[in-house]
């Protein structure tokens, strides 16, 4: 019996949690006798491919001069290219994962009669990304996307709720939650001489805490909000060194926020960094402040590694964190539900071991690649396509 044909469709293998999303997917589901084909589109100016991940993961990777920003003119010469490699390989199921492999993918595979046709929303935007009338655009675009959709994966119940009942995108029928999944027992492999010599170098073998922020330096992030909070703290919080681990479109700009905060003496700016577990057994508490997420990869590997973590209840965070059981909401006025983190770190960090375990059982790979093969199975079935 032939292989069932996968064609696997991602915006950017930029640094994130889609790209390992992705990436997992193509190579994992392998072994259970799929056929896949990863095609990404380019970074933009200002972020980084994670090429250490892909050249890991052995994955084989197409890559197609699509771009993030919306274009109607390239955007429908990338429908027709898709159309042209579909129509040749005929999958039997195209998956996108990001918002615009989404739009051209799944119209692109609704042209050629894909069998199957499956959405992943990673995040969203919504709401908090653009103005009012472009928010209502993507809407609307999104709901005609959700007509031609065989299946949608919400990577959250929040994210779930929001998709059918606050934003009307699709019915609750063809919206399934399947929680993202990463090979976490990586973490655990570490050098510890490597931890202590970071946590010397980032000054808390000093009794400073040291308080990381891991991601990619984009408005929606709001790091200014973060900066101006630990400004204000500044008199009244135990001592402190933030580590901004990162990089990004807003890096020179937030750079020159803390000098204008007088922070520099209180930041330390590492660019991106790839040994993370160390990183993470380094740091003394995780923070996020932005205005919309998914559900925050770091906050995962964070709690995997013992390491307590704040953000605010936004996207799948509240999910992760069990309304506040496992990590700080960092409600307003921000200032007080952060300085509360900080005084409470030596006690969130038991809190933070004792989730580690239903980290490492909940967002796991092979539970992952396990849900995902039965969605697919269903799905083909449900078309009455032989099973692998």
């Amino acid at each position: 019996m032939s292989k069932i044909r996968i064609l696997r469709l991602i915006t950017r293998l930029n640094v994130g949690g889609p790209a390992h999303h992705a990436l997992i997917l193509t190579k994992g589901l392998e072994a259970k006798g799929y056929e896949t084909r990863l095609i990404a589109g380019q970074e933009p100016l200002g972020e980084r491919r994670a090429l250490p991940w892909i050249e890991k993961s052995s994955v084989a990777v197409e890559y197609l001069p699509m771009e993030r920003e919306p274009s109607l003119s390239k955007d429908l010469r990338m429908v027709f290219h898709l159309w042209r490699i579909i129509r040749q390989w005929k999958p039997h199921i195209v998956h996108t994962h990001t918002a615009k492999a989404g739009a051209v993918g799944r119209v692109a595979a609704w042209l050629a009669g894909v069998p199957i046709r499956i959405h992943t929303y990673h995040g969203h935007s919504f709401e908090g990304y653009f103005s009012r009338r472009r928010s209502q655009l993507y809407r609307w675009i999104e709901r005609s996307l959700g007509w031609i959709t065989h299946r949608i994966i919400a990577i959250s119940e929040t994210q779930r709720r929001d998709l059918v009942e606050k934003f009307r995108i699709a019915p609750a029928r063809k919206v399934s939650v399947i929680q993202l999944g990463f090979p976490l027992e990586r973490l655990q492999e570490y050098d510890v001489q490597k931890v202590q010599q970071l946590r010397q170098e980032w000054g808390g073998e000093k009794g400073v805490y040291l308080i990381g922020w891991i991601g990619r330096m984009v408005p929606i992030k709001r790091i200014d909000r973060l900066l101006e909070t630990l400004a204000a703290l500044r008199p009244y919080a135990p001592p402190f060194q933030l580590i901004m681990i990162g990089d990004g479109p807003e890096y020179n700009r937030m750079r020159r926020l803390s000098e204008r905060l007088k922070m520099d003496s209180l930041i330390t700016w590492t660019g991106i960094r790839w040994d993370i577990p160390e990183v993470l057994r380094a740091l003394d508490g995780v923070v996020l402040t932005s205005d919309n997420e998914g559900t925050p990869v770091v906050l995962i590997e964070a709690l995997a590694c013992g390491t307590p973590v704040a953000a605010t209840p936004v996207g799948g965070v509240i999910d992760l964190l069990e309304g506040g059981k496992w990590g700080v909401l960092l409600h307003e006025p921000l200032r007080n539900s952060l300085l509360r983190f900080l005084q409470n770190l030596p006690a969130a960090r038991e809190v933070a071991r004792q989730a580690s375990e239903r980290i490492f059982q909940q967002y796991n790979h092979k539970r992952l690649l396990e849900e995902i093969d039965q969605l697919y199975r269903a799905e083909l079935t449900r078309k009455k396509i032989p099973l692998p």
